[in-house]
């Protein structure tokens, strides 16, 4: 069973296992005997997250990132990081996995072997250069101007990072514990 979280490589997973004939299910399902998490660095995840969100909630048509950015102001941070949370996109990754309950569960890490891991994992060839597996997210112009913005942000003030790491410090904690599965 694969658990996607959304930001933690989830449209590349779902079109990777689908392409290689897996079926969707939820965790009710008696025959599930194990599951696969991928799991993501929480401020990586966040600044992707909160993208997603702002490009599907605050933006619009005749109001786009551009405007965005220019409206963002002391207020505007103020409400973002003492929210931090606003979908599935931001919600703590440990939410997520209190689904798999008593379920065994092999975690993999968001990396440049992420792609060796899960073939070494199952022991095949997944076809990771299907095209199918693209991510979109990194064409929408909004997205990735608001990524940037908030990447900077946080670059420049130390507090917001620290807000974010405070806030998913369960999700660090899951990350720092986590049975994970490496290339041999």
């Amino acid at each position: 069973f694969y658990l996607n979280i959304p930001k933690n490589a989830s449209t590349y997973m779902s079109n990777l296992l689908e392409h290689n004939c897996w079926l969707h299910t939820d965790t009710t399902n008696p025959d599930i005997t194990s599951a696969i998490v991928v799991l993501r660095d929480p401020v990586e995840r966040w600044i992707s997250g909160f993208a997603t969100y702002a490009a599907s909630w605050l933006l619009g048509e005749g109001y786009g990132s551009d405007h965005f950015r220019e409206d963002y102001n002391d207020l505007s941070e103020k409400i973002i990081f003492d929210q931090l949370v606003f979908d599935d996109h931001t919600t703590e990754q440990v939410k997520f996995i209190e689904q798999l309950k008593d379920i065994p569960t092999t975690y993999f890490k968001i990396n440049h072997r992420l792609g060796m891991d899960l073939e070494s994992f199952f022991n095949c060839d997944l076809g990771l250069n299907n095209p199918v597996n693209a991510n979109v997210s990194e064409d929408n112009y909004d997205t990735k101007m608001i990524s940037k913005h908030m990447r900077y942000r946080i670059e420049q003030d130390p507090v917001l990072r620290a807000k974010i790491i405070q806030r998913y410090s369960a999700d660090y904690e899951l990350i720092k514990n986590a049975n994970y599965y490496t290339y041999p």
